[in-house]
């Protein structure tokens, strides 16, 4: 995971996704969401990173 991770998520924790009109809160619960979210955060911050998952987070440490 690259060295920006924690700040990544930090961000995404502070997201919302929007659904028909409704705002989702990311939470360290919506799985695919925060990764979606830290995904973002990279692609907008031209962080290259390979392939993760949600477990990936969790088993970093990113989640604690």
């Amino acid at each position: 995971m690259p060295a920006e991770t924690a700040e990544a998520v930090a961000w995404a924790l502070q997201q919302s996704i929007v659904v028909d009109g409704d705002a989702y809160p990311v939470k360290k619960d919506t799985c695919q969401m925060l990764v979606d979210k830290v995904s973002e955060y990279f692609n907008a911050n031209n962080i290259e990173y390979g392939s993760f998952s949600f477990a990936d987070l969790m088993a970093g440490g990113f989640l604690d």
